[in-house]
């Protein structure tokens, strides 16, 4: 199993462990990730508020990037996935496509013929393949609970591969791992990350009420798989601590870390040491 691979801008920076975990656990399950040569950024959520279809062009020129490799295209970073499957999906629109094509081809790019899909890693490890028999050291004891945000799995028109609304593939996954996983009744709330600058106040109090929730249930840990929410999660996790004079000390994990445990494989060749929040008390509590 091959793919071309899309790291996006925040797993080759603030989120190196989700990149580096990704790619070791797809390495020992077997499945080969050939990065995209000269991938770009997606435009994100920004690109789109100044235009539609410059935001759909930045994002689509990675599509057509690993149209030209004919390999499907997966991201790890929810917020990359999400941008790149409205970009496939906007390439198959004969209107929008047209657009597209004249911006693309400003940059030198022309669209292919090569029906190729846009896949997330949660996608894949979920549905593609049978960790199960790859499981090594189980996470026994572990207690999660698994974050998936606004993006992952919305809306069903772009995703598909789980439900928008009570979406159950990490916890699935973390199930399969060995981890006691608990049911997350606030799993697809927003995390506050697209207001954090222009709306601290309201973001910190949102991602307060996810923290609180887990913290409430006796969770370990959180686990997701994007890179956005672990910024509001653990890197203010600090900040929403002194200002409501309360303590989390909540690792936030992506799911691939977490799988990379069970499968055996070291925490530093995870990459788990580049957390903000240490990962000790979970690495503590699974004898690691």
């Amino acid at each position: 199993m091959k793919y071309s691979y899309y790291p996006g801008c925040s797993l080759h920076t603030t989120a190196r462990e989700f990149d580096i975990s990704t790619k070791v656990v797809m390495e020992e399950l077997g499945i080969e990730l050939k990065e995209l040569q000269d991938w770009s950024c997606c435009g994100g959520s920004v690109a789109a508020g100044v235009s539609h279809d410059v935001g759909m062009a930045m994002a689509a020129r990675n599509v057509v990037l690993a149209q030209k490799e004919n390999l499907d295209l997966l991201t790890s970073c929810s917020g990359c996935y999400n941008k790149s499957a409205r970009a496939a999906k906007a390439l198959e629109d004969a209107a929008e496509k047209d657009r597209i094509s004249v911006i693309l081809s400003k940059m030198g790019l022309s669209i292919s013929d090569y029906n190729i899909r846009v896949r997330n890693v949660v996608d894949v490890l979920a549905n593609d393949i049978d960790i199960t028999p790859h499981i090594k050291k189980p996470l026994t004891g572990l207690k999660v609970v698994c974050y998936y945000g606004c993006l992952l799995t919305r809306p069903a028109d772009i995703t598909g591969w789980d439900s928008p609304i009570v979406p159950m593939s990490m916890d699935k996954l973390s199930a399969i791992c060995g981890a006691e996983v608990i049911d997350f009744s606030l799993k697809t709330k927003c995390c506050g990350g697209p207001i954090l600058v222009s709306q601290q106040d309201i973001a910190f109090d949102l991602t307060k009420q996810l923290l609180d929730e887990a913290k409430f249930q006796g969770a370990d840990c959180i686990v997701l798989a994007c890179p956005l929410c672990d910024t509001n999660l653990e890197l203010r996790q600090g900040e929403i601590e002194k200002k409501y004079n309360i303590s989390y000390n909540l690792p936030i994990l992506y799911i691939t870390e977490i799988i990379g445990l069970a499968l055996g494989i070291k925490p530093g060749k995870l990459g788990m040491n580049k957390h903000i929040v240490s990962p000790q008390p979970v690495l503590a509590k699974l004898g690691l």
